[in-house]
This record gives structure tokens, sequence and C-alpha cells, in this order.
């Protein structure tokens, strides 16, 4: 299935692959990958999903900018411009898929874990 509708692949999957610009850059299980979100990209789409289940503690959070032109994408990774997580490295080569826990894996430079978990402190 594909989709954009978060609620969707939660009560209808048992794993969730999430694309941008052509690109997988996160798979998991669905309770991986909402409970854990690895890519910035994941982290936005599920931030800006209102909950129907509980009262809303935050304001939704857009992901800001663009997406990129698919006819020219820039070398390194496609998220680059809208990332708050982004590094140096971001801007020269693109991640490549790699493991984070178990079956779930993740194409991000950044360990933005440990970084959401800074921010929360």
């Amino acid at each position: 299935m594909i989709t954009h509708d978060l609620g969707v692949v939660a009560g209808m999957c048992d794993r969730v692959q999430v694309m941008y610009a052509g690109h997988l850059v996160e798979q998991a299980s669905v309770e991986q990958l909402y409970a854990d979100p690895r890519h910035p990209y994941t982290l936005g789409l599920i931030r800006s999903v209102p909950r129907l289940d509980e009262a809303r503690k935050e304001r939704l959070e857009p992901i800001p900018g663009l997406p990129p032109d698919l006819v020219n994408v820039p070398p390194g990774c496609p998220f680059y411009p809208r990332c708050s997580f982004h590094m140096p490295v971001c801007l020269e080569q693109r991640p490549l898929l790699r493991p984070v826990d178990g079956a779930h894996t993740a194409a991000c430079w950044a360990d933005i874990k440990e970084a959401v978990m800074t921010n929360a402190s």
C-alpha cells in the first residue's frame, strides 16, 4: 500500500517503509517506527499528524521547506535543506540504509534518537 496517511498505515500494516525523494529512508515494524523513528523525515511525518486517541499536548509541527526538484536532486541527502539534524557530511554523501535496532533500518548520518532525547531533557 502506498499512502501519506500514517493512521491508515498504523491500522493496516505490520511493517512500513518510508520514502523521501524517491529513496527509501527508513523501514521498521509499525510499532518500532511510531515508538522510535530514526530518520528526520519520519519524525517530521509523525509530528505533523493529529492524534485522535489522546488529548493534544503540543502543537502540530509542519516539516519546513519544500521537497527537492526530482529532476535535479542535489548530491548528498535530499532531506538536508529541511532537516534540523543535518551535518556537513549530509551535503556531500547520501546516507545508505543501515541497521539501527534489529530489523529497523534508517538512512541518516545523525543519531536522531540521541538528539531527540537530548532536546526532550
